[in-house]
């Protein structure tokens, strides 16, 4: 197995798992946010943490089949990760602003990641 499978798959759990501590932490604040925020947060938190699971699925099952699916859901996190950041400046001097922060550290590696899965690499560790 390649050493960027490895170093994929560790990261994906561990964002994936700071997603759902992101998500369990909103839950319990949810009286001081404004309505609109909470449930765009909410569904980013879940949709981050549902495809990091499924990049270490598929990376790690070697699930040729799916690394099309696997592109999809990274362009979709990607952009629900774009908008979060985008409403979510208003709080970045909060006590919220860390999220801005590893939400950006998130769409870095995720674009990383698209690009590892569409390099030659990839391709041989796939289709071996």
């Amino acid at each position: 197995m390649p050493t960027a499978i490895k170093v994929i798959s560790t990261l994906c759990i561990l964002l994936a798992s700071v997603f759902i501590a992101n998500l369990l932490t909103l839950q319990k604040m949810e009286a001081s946010f404004s309505v609109t925020s909470l449930p765009l947060s909410s569904f980013v938190n879940l949709l981050g943490a549902g495809t990091l699971i499924i990049i270490t699925l598929v990376t790690l099952l070697r699930w040729d089949r799916l690394i099309g699916f696997t592109r999809v859901l990274i362009y979709a996190l990607l952009l629900a990760l774009g908008l979060n950041v985008i409403l979510m400046i208003p709080e970045l001097f909060n006590g919220y602003g860390l999220t801005v922060v590893f939400d950006l550290v998130v769409i870095v590696f995720i674009v990383g990641v698209r690009g590892y899965l569409a390099s030659k690499d990839a391709y041989k560790y796939f289709y071996k």
